[in-house]
This record gives structure tokens, C-alpha cells and sequence, in this order.
């Protein structure tokens, strides 16, 4: 069987890097692992063009030119990313997925679009991704696959269909994969996948491959590295007075994230009184009043949310910083606090909208028996402050691994998945779709939009068995 070669590119909101994944599709593997990642590169996005994009995010630069030459220029930069992944092997690549990157939104959805169901929250602004896919297939004369995600879609279902091709070796019964929602298909939870990158996102999957659940459950990395990031702007300090080399970074303004989780180590949670206590103020979010499936944003848990989750923990006597003459707080006992709250964000998550995962041991849920597992994903899963407090709240016989301890490298994995969705675009498959539609014939929708250099015909892939 012809293993074909592709790459995924995709960017996360800190619009840093784009991360680009080289990797292999057998759609009849023996091993039952149909996707092998051959090399994982971040390609760091130019400064100067990092604040053009930053501006765009903000409004600053919205206007269609504008936006058309940031378009065009991200087009160039996910080329370059490609042909730097596939270095030598760039012959051999038979397509690209891209995701873009994630700059513009709308003003007015989150106004308009308020619902009943939504208990009167309304959805998130709309995310825009730029970089020209005409460019990207003109500059790197392969065939692309992009816009997984129309404005009326939801990302995280479309992702979710990635993960049931992603992970279908650790499954109970990887022989029928079900790529549409069938009423006859099971419903009983074998595997739990959660890629906690900005925000925490969870897909839960049958035995067979079925999507079951796929939502946004809680904010992952975003409120915890705004608050690395911006430290100083919020007046935070390390908890140790000796700790002069992180008082020096966080100074700096250099760190993107709580590397290891070792800020988080050096503090504890603050819980506070009723009525100001940082946890409970993060449940009032609106974001939590929406019923999955549900996405978050920055509009839920950006800076605006962050500052006022900061100012709600304890100022610290200003002796120790008698010389700057400023009062502060201790970055240690925050940044401790939102990994709290982000992992009680996955715990609930699955107690209250996915059910117990088979062999859990959750009494409450009446199962018990072999080991239940949930697998962390993307930055969240090299945070060993967060993984041990998974595993804490974790209960009986529900075992918390990295998608890397299960063959899946967790930076690379939302790489990997974008080329799994440009795969299955190019197969045919189709996207997860609701139930009546299922029972209709109608299935999901489409995955992706696909371009190709000078409109040559696109290549057309088995489907994965």
C-alpha cells in the first residue's frame, strides 16, 4: 500500500511560531497507526511581522489592503515553513494542509449572537486564519488543503475528526472506524484526548473510532502564559526574595510560558474568601454558561479576564521592594492558581459532558474495571505541575498520560493533525455531522478547501480503512 507524504502547518494565538509537521499516511496500516511523524519544526514568525499581525488582531490594521498584504505575507512565511520541514524530502510530499494563523475577528458576533441556549452569553467573536493558500500552493508547487474552518463551523468538532484517525491504536476496536455520527454507532467512552494548548480542548472516542464529544472545556495555557508574559504590567513578583533569576526574566518580559511548570511548583493555590476568591471568579466567565458543543477565545479568557483574576489575589507588604516603592503580588501563588483552575476545567469537562471513560472506576458513574485514559496534548502535556495535578484529581483508575508516552509527540500533535484533515479532504471523508443529517445520507460537511499550482487536478487518496 502507498504510504503518501504530506505536511501540516498551523499557529497558535501567541502567533510565535508556525509549527509544520512532515509526516506519512498509510490508510491500511498493519500496525494500526496510520500516521508517523517523520520531523516536527516551530519556524519562528519574523518580529516585524509578528506586530503587523498583533496590530491586525487588535483592528489596528483591518483595512482590505492591509489585510490582503498580511495574507499574502503569511502565505509566503507557511511556504518557507514547508520547505523547511520537508528539507531534502520535498519531492516527496504529495500535499500540504495549512491552518493559517489566527489574527482578525469580528466585533459585532459576540453582541449579536446571543441565544437561549447559550443562557444569554452569546457566542465568541469569530476567529479569522490568514495566509493565502493560492500563495503557499504557487510557492511550493504542491497541492494545499485549507479553510478546515468556515465562520459557521465549529473548530474544534472539525479537529476532532483528526483525533479518531490520530489515536485509533489505542482504541478498544480500531476494525470499523465510523467517520459519520450513526444512531446505531456506540456510545460508550473508550478514550479521552484533550489538547491543552491556548485553550483546553477535548474529544472523546468511542471504541470504534466514533466521535462522541468535542468541545472546548476550559482556557489550557492562555490565562497562565499571559500572566508569564506580562508580569511586570501586572505587577508580580517571584514569592522567593532570593530567586533573583526568574525576578530577572519575568523583568525582561522575555518568557512565553511557565516552562516545566516551575513557577506554578514555587507557589499554591489561593482560594481566598467567598466573595473575591480568583477559582470562583473564573467559573463566572460566560464562556462556562454556553453548552457544548462550545469554543473559547481570547474574548473569554484574554487580558481583560486575566487582569481582573490577578487583582483578586492579596497585595504583599512593600518592604521587600521598599527600593522600587511599588506594591505586588507573588507571580508564584497566581500562576499556581490558573493551572488549578485549568485542571479542575478538564475534570469537569469530562464528569459533566463526556460521562465516565470505560474502566474508569468511577463510582459515581457506575463503572469500574481496567484502566480509563485521557491523553494530554500540546504544551500542556510538558507542564509536569499540571500532569501531576491531573493525576491527582484524576479518580479511581482514571489514568492521565502525554499523547508522546502513546506514540504521539504532544507539540507535533496539532500539526499532525492538521495533516490528517488535509488527508482525509483529499479521500473524501467527511466532517463529524449531527445525527438526522447521518440518518439522511447527508453525513457531515466538508473538511477542507483544496487549491492547487496552475489548476492541475488535486490527488485523490484511499480512504483510511
Amino acid at each position: 500500500m502507498t504510504r503518501r507524504v504530506g505536511i501540516g502547518l498551523t499557529a497558535g494565538p501567541s502567533l510565535a511560531t508556525i509549527d509544520a509537521a512532515l509526516v506519512e499516511i498509510d490508510p491500511n496500516p498493519i500496525r494500526l497507526k496510520p500516521v508517523e511523524l517523520i520531523e516536527f519544526l516551530p519556524v519562528p514568525v519574523p518580529p516585524d511581522l509578528k506586530a503587523r499581525l498583533v496590530d491586525a488582531r487588535s483592528g489596528a490594521a483591518t483595512t482590505p489592503a492591509a489585510m490582503s498584504e498580511l495574507d499574502t505575507e503569511v502565505g509566503k512565511l507557511l511556504a518557507d515553513a514547508a520547505k523547511k520541514v520537508a528539507g531534502a524530502r520535498l519531492g516527496e510530499v504529495e500535499f500540504i494542509a495549512s491552518c493559517g494563523m489566527p489574527v482578525a475577528r469580528t466585533s459585532a458576533s459576540s453582541e449579536e449572537s446571543k441565544s437561549d441556549d447559550d443562557g444569554g452569553a452569546g457566542a465568541p467573536p469569530e476567529v479569522v486564519r490568514i495566509g493565502d493558500a493560492s500563495v503557499l500552493a504557487r510557492d511550493t508547487a504542491k497541492c494545499v488543503v485549507s479553510d478546515f474552518v468556515p465562520a459557521e463551523s465549529d473548530e474544534t468538532g472539525v479537529f476532532s475528526t483528526a483525533d479518531a484517525v490520530l489515536f485509533r491504536h489505542l482504541l478498544d476496536d480500531t476494525r470499523t472506524i465510523e467517520w459519520h455520527r450513526k444512531p446505531t454507532a456506540d456510545t460508550k467512552c473508550g478514550l479521552v484526548v484533550v489538547h491543552f494548548g491556548a485553550m483546553a480542548s477535548m474529544t472523546a472516542l468511542s471504541g470504534t473510532g466514533r466521535v462522541l464529544r468535542s468541545f472546548d472545556c476550559g482556557p489550557g495555557n492562555m490565562v497562565m502564559n499571559l500572566i508569564v508574559q506580562n508580569a511586570v504590567a501586572l505587577g508580580l513578583e517571584p514569592k522567593d526574595p532570593k530567586d533573583e533569576a526568574l525576578a530577572e526574566k519575568l523583568r525582561a518580559g522575555g518568557m512565553r510560558f511557565d516552562e516545566g511548570g516551575k513557577i506554578a511548583r514555587g507557589g499554591r493555590v489561593y482560594h481566598g474568601r467567598t466573595r473575591d476568591a480568583p477559582i470562583d471568579f473564573a467559573w463566572t466567565a460566560p464562556f462556562f454558561t454556553r453548552s457544548p458543543v462550545r469554543r473559547g477565545s481570547e474574548a473569554d479568557f484574554g487580558m481583560e479576564f486575566t487582569k481582573t483574576f490577578v487583582g483578586r489575589f492579596p497585595k504583599e507588604p512593600p518592604v521587600r521592594f521598599a527600593e522600587v516603592g511599588k506594591e505586588w503580588r507573588n507571580v508564584n501563588d497566581v500562576v499556581r492558581t490558573a493551572l488549578e483552575h485549568a485542571a479542575l476545567c478538564v475534570m469537569e469537562g469530562i464528569a459533566s459532558h463526556v460521562g465516565a471513560v470505560s474502566g474508569s472506576g468511577n463510582h459515581l458513574m457506575g463503572h469500574s474495571g481496567s484502566t480509563g485514559r485521557v491523553l494530554i496534548s500540546g504544551g500542556g502535556a510538558y507542564n509536569w505541575a499540571l500532569m501531576a495535578r491531573l493525576r491527582e484529581l484524576g479518580w479511581k483508575n482514571l489514568r492521565f498520560e502525554t499523547s508522546t508516552e502513546c506514540g504521539i509527540r504532544a507539540d507535533a500533535a496539532q500539526a499532525m493533525r492538521a495533516a490528517t484533515l488535509g488527508y482525509l479532504t483529499l479521500s473524501g471523508a467527511r466532517g463529524p455531522g449531527d445525527d438526522e443529517a447521518a440518518a439522511a445520507g447527508a453525513g457531515g460537511a466538508v473538511l477542507g478547501k483544496v487549491y492547487t499550482p496552475g489548476g492541475d487536478p488535486a490527488p485523490v487518496f484511499e480512504p483510511v480503512k
